[in-house]
């Protein structure tokens, strides 16, 4: 058995698996782009969270994807999302040339000044130029990071582009494109409104023999897992790949340096504080993709799973949700209910909504987002419009009724429906009586306070008078008596 100590950590982790020979797990959507594109398929999608390892799909597309006469060209548009779209055009045309290795001579690419003034240069010109270089060859374009659409800032843009792409795609017989989004499709409605009855598929979690191959294959015999581990990492890793790698980078350490071969569930065990600190950056997706309320549910659900194993709490585990039930007069119990499905939906909690669903971010948040954390932090949002003067602070309540509608259901990032509905902003209920009581009390202290500078300010000039009196006598006495006079 080679040691470890003179072997590099075979598990990737911070950026996209190009190497065929250790990608594995998604035959399933390979063989799915493989038959759309015999079929004549224009424009296939292929949705999943970020980080579930689309961009390393999309990367292995070229390589293990065997259709006849076909030439990949990737585009991420993350990298040109800010771009007018006659600059994003500019960009793939460039792009295109380079990855198909076409002297740069040979072809003229369009400026985006030239796109501005004739909008079809890049179908009717372009284009043909790239077919007749590659013979008989189809031209596929695999476009990354689509929800870029979704970004209100640069939305129109992107629109536009795929607008336009739509019209370039069924002009041209030898155009396919396959989209890689982030989100549902029911997420995105501007794609399915652009390519209505497009095939679509799902990378998602890995099912229990690609967890084994990911785990297995990459030490090469040069580690060993017994079948107790390898369900550890499943468990605490739900299948996810990218947290697979992580587990198995901080188990691979570990053992280099005990110089151990065989891994056992407890030496599992042992490494998952490191795991939680090398995956940090792919918790900070999680967490930076969830409104002030969302998260508050988030890490409710994740203590109550703590608490609930910890004292064999079934109500608890069954209804997180009570955890919040002091703060019904902030959030709802209906609002609570409506976060609570829509973080299921999205892939973040269990289908029953009762559990986080990979169980590393559920101790990454008892960590590093504890609830009574993020409850202050939804209580920040209301502080902002009072005195924080000691006696008055602590006895704001937590939202005041147009900042709970305003920041928590505005701000939210919920489902376009929740966003919209009236009756949903109603359910965050309001506090009127304790903020007038406030109110009320706080003039009462500023009353207060004014009779008592009053007070003090008639105390001072009835002090000052009289010895300013006496002063004047004073200053007067000698002059009257004065030898010169």
């Amino acid at each position: 058995m080679i040691q470890l100590k003179s072997q590099r950590n075979p598990y990737v982790i911070g950026r996209p698996i190009s190497e065929p020979e250790i990608f594995f797990g998604r035959q399933k959507q390979l063989a799915f782009i493989e038959e759309n594109l015999r079929q004549g398929e224009k424009v296939i999608l292929l949705h999943g969270q970020r980080r579930i390892g689309k961009s390393s799909l999309l990367q292995n597309v070229p390589k293990l994807v065997k259709v006849d006469n076909s030439a990949f060209v990737s585009f991420d548009l993350e990298y040109h999302s800010q771009e007018k779209l006659e600059n994003l055009l500019e960009n793939l045309a460039e792009t295109i040339v380079e990855q198909l290795e076409i002297p740069p001579e040979k072809i003229a690419i369009p400026k985006a000044q030239q796109i501005q003034e004739e909008k079809e240069i890049f179908c009717n010109t372009f284009l043909p130029q790239i077919h007749e270089h590659l013979h008989q060859n189809n031209l596929v374009l695999l476009l990354d990071e689509f929800d870029a659409i979704d970004n209100k800032h640069i939305g129109v843009e992107l629109e536009s582009l795929f607008k336009q792409l739509k019209s370039i795609v069924y002009k041209n017989p030898r155009l396919f494109v396959i989209i890689f989004a982030g989100r549902k499709p029911a997420d995105i409605p501007n794609l399915l409104e652009i390519f209505p009855k497009v095939p679509i598929a799902e990378v998602g979690l890995l099912n229990d023999e690609s967890i084994k191959q990911l785990i297995i294959e990459p030490v090469g015999g040069s580690l060993s897992y017994e079948p107790n581990a390898i369900q550890a990492i499943a468990d605490l890793s739900a299948g996810h790949p990218y947290f697979i790698q992580i587990l198995c980078f901080a188990v691979f350490s570990r053992a280099r340096e005990l110089q151990k071969w065989e891994v056992v569930e407890e030496d599992v065990k042992n490494i998952i504080d490191k795991a939680v600190e090398l995956a940090e950056a792919g918790f900070a997706w999680y967490w930076e993709a969830l409104s002030i309320p969302e998260k508050v549910v988030f890490s409710a659900v994740a203590e109550a799973q703590k608490v609930a194993s910890e004292k064999n709490d079934q109500v608890l585990e069954k209804d997180p949700l009570m955890l919040l039930k002091s703060h019904h007069d902030v959030l709802s119990r209906d609002l609570l209910e409506k976060l609570t499905k829509e973080l299921a939906l999205k892939g973040f909690l269990n289908e029953q909504g009762n559990k986080v669903k990979i169980e590393l971010i559920q101790r990454w948040l008892i960590q590093r987002h504890p609830l009574w954390q993020e409850i202050r932090e939804l209580e920040k949002l209301d502080k902002q419009e009072v005195s924080s003067t000691p006696e008055t602070f602590n006895q704001i309540p937590l939202i005041s009724q147009n900042q709970k509608q305003n920041t928590i259901i505005q701000s939210s990032v919920l489902s376009e429906d929740f966003q919209k509905s009236e009756k949903d902003v109603s359910s965050v209920k309001p506090s009127k009586t304790k903020i007038n009581l406030n109110r009320e009390e706080i003039w009462l202290v500023s009353g207060i306070l004014l009779l008592g500078a009053a007070a003090i300010a008639s105390f001072i000039i009835f002090i000052y008078t009289p010895n300013h009196s006496n002063n004047q006598k004073q200053n007067s006495a000698p002059n009257a008596t004065s030898p010169s006079q």
